[in-house]
């Protein structure tokens, strides 16, 4: 599904969390990385709706975000850098209900693979508010993936698992891609965006440093390693 971000900004009073940008992405693993306050989330909350741009459009499969909410964020699974569950429901309560509100079909049958894929169906009964962090974050990402929808933004979404699931993460974001989803992710860990990203945009305090594959990245930072081509970039215009 074709995700165009068309000269998009946002300002919090006198600070600009987000200069005016623009992209299109479909079909693809993009990879939205900067420093903390870069504008990361800020640019994902507003595809999703949770914040409203300030100036331009956000268009998903050619509907206005802003215009037609409900029926774009049907065709979105979003992952934010910190998930805020419901702490006296079950995770299988929580996904349960998501899978109603997005009108997943036989979302039970679903629910239940992904408790098994993350290792959680003996927590399905568990109050969140009693789970692990990381446990909370694979009930999040379960949430995420719930329904296959044709967009994923995932923020951050390797950050408090462990390595065996992080991997397993790695392959599971890959499989949606070959299945057609378009994917927008930001990670710290530049291993994975270097790996599984066809193409990157790199932020800096609100504004676009540069854009390319991770291959021409480190072309042009003459790095064979993309965390040294992270740092190179982030020093331009200092």
């Amino acid at each position: 599904m074709r995700l165009s971000i068309e000269k998009v900004a946002k300002r919090y009073g006198e600070t600009v969390a987000l200069h005016p940008l623009s992209l299109e992405v479909d079909r693809e693993i993009f990879g939205v990385i900067g420093n903390n306050g870069a504008g990361k989330s800020t640019l994902m909350k507003m595809i999703v709706g949770l914040l409203t741009t300030g100036k331009g459009k956000i268009l998903l499969g050619g509907e206005n975000v802003r215009e037609f909410p409900e029926k774009v964020k049907q065709q979105i699974g979003y992952l934010p850098e910190s998930p805020l569950l419901y702490p006296r429901l079950t995770p299988e309560e929580l996904l349960y209900f998501i899978g109603e509100i997005k009108g997943v079909p036989h979302f039970q049958d679903e629910v239940a693979f992904w408790l098994e894929t993350f290792a959680l169906t003996e927590k399905r009964n568990a109050l969140l508010n009693d789970l692990s962090f990381g446990m909370k974050k694979k009930i999040a990402l379960s949430a995420a993936f719930l329904g296959s929808p044709p967009l994923l933004i995932l923020d951050e979404p390797f950050n408090g698992l462990d390595v065996a699931t992080m991997e397993a993460l790695s392959e599971m974001i890959v499989k949606r891609h070959e299945a057609g989803a378009t994917i927008l992710m930001s990670s710290h860990l530049m291993s994975y965006i270097d790996r599984l990203c066809q193409r990157v945009v790199i932020l800096k305090k609100g504004k676009v440093v540069t854009e390319g594959t991770p291959g021409d990245l480190k072309k042009e930072a003459n790095q064979s390693d993309f965390h040294e081509t992270f740092l190179y970039f982030m020093k331009q215009g200092d």
